[in-house]
């Protein structure tokens, strides 16, 4: 048998995740920038060029586009455009 979830307790270390992984994302959007590497956090959303092709349709171009700047796989890529199309970008 499971355990009971005490909300109470989860939600500040859930809290504690969220903001660590706000600062690991910070850092390699820094690190990236050195390094000539663009590193689009999770947060973020679409590069606002790659959602300007989803909104006028051009969603295969829009993938490419993901993949390029974020050098996700085709599924990852594919996925991300349609999460956010699906969303209202």
């Amino acid at each position: 048998m499971g355990a009971d979830v005490n909300w109470d307790d989860l939600l500040p270390r859930l809290q504690g995740l969220v903001e660590r992984l706000d600062y690991i994302e910070k850092y390699l959007v820094d690190l990236g920038q050195v390094a000539g590497y663009r590193y689009a956090p999770f947060s973020t959303g679409l590069p606002p060029e790659v959602a300007e092709l989803a909104r006028a349709g051009k969603t295969l171009e829009a993938v490419k586009l993901y993949r390029q700047l974020t050098n996700a796989n085709f599924e990852q890529a594919k996925l991300a455009v349609q999460k956010a199309t699906a969303g209202s970008i």
